[in-house]
């Protein structure tokens, strides 16, 4: 049930990073509170903060956004630091891909280009899905 569930996070994460580029903190909300009501345990706040203290200097100084700090501590919430770690080479990847078609598509620079990273962390995250994490 919790690998569903983060899949059904990541989708409806996905769609409202696409349309609007924002990540809702109620979805946000709703799958952390299912997740603790259904499977909690103490090494998943331990991942969700270890992501964060790591994350911060990034969104402080403006590379990410904060609702992309937020899916990503949702995420080592559910898969743990090691299924987080093997997602971040297929987004990072993903991403790539995303930020060169987008910046060609607007003719505009790579380092000011949006894209939707909750699309990217889903593309990224299919992997596990394959692996039975």
């Amino acid at each position: 049930m919790k690998d569903y569930m983060f899949l059904f996070t990541l989708f409806i994460c996905a769609l409202t990073d696409i349309t609007s580029y924002r990540i809702k903190n109620v979805v946000l909300i709703l799958s952390a509170a299912g997740l603790l009501i259904f499977d909690f345990s103490v090494s998943d706040l331990v991942s969700a903060v270890s992501v964060f203290i790591i994350f911060i200097p990034f969104y402080l100084l403006g590379i990410v956004k904060a609702g992309d700090v937020k899916l990503l501590m949702l995420s080592s919430m559910y898969t743990g630091p090691a299924g987080l770690c093997s997602i971040a080479g297929a987004t990072a990847a993903v991403s790539l891909i995303m930020v060169i078609f987008i910046s060609r598509m607007n003719k505009e620079s790579l380092l000011k280009t949006k894209y939707p990273f909750a699309f990217a962390l889903l593309l990224g995250a299919f992997p596990l899905w394959f692996s039975g994490f």
